[in-house]
């Protein structure tokens, strides 16, 4: 059996051409462990970004709507309001783990 020494690129990724031509990533779990996944190859320029579609251009209209809103929010939802509850009940605090650790 012959020897074929392959290193990872700087994203972690592995070629081993005739295992499907198959780009896998190997990540350590520990330091017994590791996890092989076989990974979709996409070139840089392929990838598209939400945020690059920004900043979103608002007529006159719709950004004194968008300023009256921030300045008068609305009352919250039944729903809004569901959702708080169980957020302060899972972290414990409305502002999340990072507030309660600086204390008040």
């Amino acid at each position: 059996m012959s020897e074929m020494i392959r290193q990872a690129d700087s994203k972690g990724r592995v070629a081993l051409p005739g295992f499907a031509n198959a780009t896998l990533i190997i990540e350590r779990v520990s330091a017994a462990e590791y996890r092989v996944k076989k990974a979709k190859v996409i070139a840089e320029d392929d990838l598209v970004f939400q945020e690059e579609s920004f900043p979103i251009v608002l007529s006159e209209k719709d950004a004194m709507r968008f300023l009256d809103l921030i300045e008068n929010p609305p009352e919250p939802t039944e729903a809004a309001k569901a959702a708080a509850r169980e957020y302060v009940k899972i972290y414990g605090h409305p502002l999340g783990h990072r507030a309660a650790e600086k204390g008040p």
